[in-house]
């Protein structure tokens, strides 16, 4: 020990160990206040990014110090030592979501109809400035969704337009999220929309949804769009929102009585045959409902 004590120490093995503690400090930090909405995102996002800096700082000095004192015998082995192991575990994080990265494709935006996709309102005019335009790409992001998403589809029920909006809005307060702006559908046809804000467990990113409910025929058609505030790749975020909110609503929907109307136009469906509308009765070749 007193020989250890009193060899000469390098300076970068103690610079390398503070800095890659700091950084490691400072990425927490920006992590939970961003997680429980302390700080938006942009700064978040830029603390971040300076504490990976700090750790690629510290990395390269462990590294040189630990080249130089295998060559000239100095002490400080267990700083440099420590500056390194603390930089790797801080660089773990990114690479264990690279595989992730590469597999999906850079999305931000899904939505289950690509031609004629819901439009935010409410939240076009509260986002804040440096978040991603609402704007629906297309093209390409149609494309890539189609290869990578196909299940992504409307939803078309058998149901009053009324009975699914009222489910759609239980189902999204069973998912909490964060109503913005609702619109019941209209008995002119005009449809619903649920416009509402969706944060990530972990890091905390807040993600636009709208849900989209009208009359289609007979029936009703439910679109659903989920497009992150942030970034230009959703790590697969949005597609699988979207599928837990059509779970949560089936589930919604197996656990209310479907109307009269739809019960007929399913019994009808069994049998291969249409429902006479109130302007079909009574007109000759066409089957009537029964009068109970």
């Amino acid at each position: 020990m007193t020989l250890a004590a009193s060899m000469p120490r390098t300076k970068l093995a103690t610079a390398a160990r503070r800095i890659a503690l700091a950084s490691a400090v400072l990425i927490l930090i920006a992590l939970v206040l961003h997680r429980f909405g302390r700080i938006e995102t942009p700064l978040g996002i830029g603390l971040v990014l300076t504490g990976f800096a700090g750790a690629g700082i510290a990395l390269t000095m462990g590294l040189a110090a630990a080249v130089v004192i295998w060559r000239r015998g100095l002490a400080g082995a267990w700083s440099a030592a420590g500056g390194i192991a603390l930089s790797l575990a801080i660089f773990a994080w990114p690479a264990s979501v690279a595989p992730i990265y590469l597999k999906l494709p850079p999305l931000n935006d899904v939505t289950t109809d690509t031609e004629h996709p819901p439009e935010f309102a409410t939240l076009a005019r509260d986002r804040p400035k440096a978040s991603n335009g609402v704007e629906y790409r297309g093209g390409t992001f149609a494309e890539m969704q189609e290869q990578h998403y196909p299940e992504i589809r409307p939803l078309v029920l058998d149901r009053a337009a009324e009975e699914v909006y009222e489910a759609v809005s239980e189902a999204i307060r069973r998912l909490r999220w964060r109503v913005v702006a609702e619109e019941p559908p209209q008995a002119d046809g005009t449809a619903g929309h649920i416009e509402a804000e969706d944060r990530t467990l972990i890091l905390g990113f807040i993600d636009d949804v709208i849900v989209r409910v009208e009359s289609d025929g007979g029936a009703t058609r439910v679109d659903a769009r989920s497009m992150s505030r942030y970034g230009s790749h959703d790590f697969g975020r949005n597609a699988h929102r979207i599928k837990e909110f059509y779970t949560e609503l089936r589930a919604r929907l197996d656990a209310t009585v479907p109307t009269a109307a739809a019960v007929a136009r399913g019994k009808a469906k069994a049998r291969g045959r249409k429902v006479p509308t109130k302007a079909q009765k009574g007109v000759p070749g066409r089957a009537q409902v029964p009068r109970k």
